[in-house]
């Protein structure tokens, strides 16, 4: 198991029913096409400030910074006599947001002033790690595996 963050997972690829988690703070006119910022908000992990009609992600601006969603890379292998399978999938982290006080810094022009930074009220989108459940892959205790080209091989007619 790996934790990765490296932009495969974006909030334009994902289906409307997993979109849906994150309407109170982006929009979009459908899947794969650009997702912009509804509200001003605060991503935690990456430690970023997103201000209202920032593009989010977009797949066709792969330069500009965009929101990636943490998963987690599962994989298995185990042996059937003698022969190594290999399973393999991802697991996304659950996206929470909330309101929350944070401090942010005055622009440059505003600290020539001496103005403080100020401590305002807004959305915070953090994420939680999957359930442990999720994470388990279920085999049954015995396997039956028929070779059904051998014993066609085998039939003499």
């Amino acid at each position: 198991m790996f934790q990765r963050d490296d932009g495969k997972y974006g909030l334009s690829h994902l289906p409307d029913f997993e979109f849906n988690k994150y309407v109170s703070i982006a929009s979009r006119q459908r899947q794969r096409y650009a997702v912009y910022a509804t509200k001003p908000f605060f991503d935690d992990i990456h430690t970023r400030f997103y201000n209202p009609e920032d593009i989010i992600h977009s797949k066709k601006n792969i330069d500009s910074r965009h929101l990636s969603i943490p998963y987690i890379n599962v994989g298995y292998s185990f042996n059937i006599w003698g022969g190594t399978y290999k399973h393999e999938f991802d697991v996304l982290f659950q996206p929470t947001i909330r309101l929350d006080r944070r401090k942010i810094s005055a622009d440059r022009r505003y600290r020539k002033k001496g103005l403080p930074s100020k401590l305002v009220l807004l959305h915070v989108l953090s994420f939680l790690p999957p359930d442990e459940k999720i994470l388990a892959l279920n085999l049954p205790f015995s396997i039956i595996v028929f070779d059904v080209r051998r014993i066609i091989r085998s039939i003499n007619f």
